[in-house]
C-alpha cells in the first residue's frame, strides 16, 4: 500500500514498498515553498531524481543549483543540504534513503506539523537520522550529482 504524508503545506511524501535497507519514497513540492532548515544525517546516504519540474538544492554550503528532470543527486552522510521547489510549476522527486533506520517513523511524526515543544522531543528522538545546521568540519562528507543524461 502507497500512503500519502503531508510534511509542510508544500511538500507531500508518498512512502513506496520498501525494506530495513532502504526507504523509498517519491517527494512533490508545490510552487511557493520556502527553503528548510538546512540538515544533515550522520550515517544515512540519500539519493534523489527529479521527475517532474525543477528542485532547488543547496548542497554543502555551495550556492543553490536548479536539478531539472531526469537529473539525480546523491547526498552523502554527513552532507548539509536542503531543497525545496522555488519555481511556479509542481516538482516531483524519487527519493531513497540508506539505510532505512527510523527515518519513516519520523516523517510519520512529523506529518501535518508539530509544535516547537514537540520538534524539540523529535530532533534528539530521531538523532539518528537527522540534525540541524552544518556538521563538524572534519567529517564532512562530499556530495555527488549526476546527470543521467536523458
Amino acid at each position: 500500500m502507497v500512503e500519502e504524508l503531508s510534511l509542510s503545506a508544500h511538500q507531500t511524501l508518498r512512502v513506496l514498498p520498501s525494506s530495513p535497507g532502504a526507504l523509498e519514497l517519491e517527494s512533490t513540492w508545490l510552487p511557493g515553498g520556502r527553503p528548510p532548515r538546512t540538515h544533515w544525517h550522520p550515517t544515512q546516504r540519500e539519493e534523489f531524481e527529479v521527475l517532474e519540474g525543477a528542485l532547488t538544492v543547496e548542497l554543502a554550503g555551495r550556492p543553490p543549483r536548479v536539478l531539472e528532470p531526469h537529473e539525480t543527486l546523491v547526498v552523502p552522510p554527513r552532507t548539509a543540504h536542503r531543497m525545496w521547489n522555488a519555481s511556479t510549476e509542481v516538482t516531483r522527486a524519487g527519493w531513497r534513503v540508506t539505510p532505512a533506520q527510523q527515518t519513516e517513523e519520523m516523517f510519520r511524526a512529523i506529518a501535518g506539523g508539530v509544535n516547537p515543544v514537540t520538534a524539540v522531543v523529535l530532533v534528539w528522538r530521531y538523532r539518528r537520522e537527522l540534525r540541524l545546521g552544518r556538521p563538524p568540519r572534519a567529517s564532512r562528507g562530499k556530495a555527488h550529482e549526476r546527470s543521467s543524461g536523458a
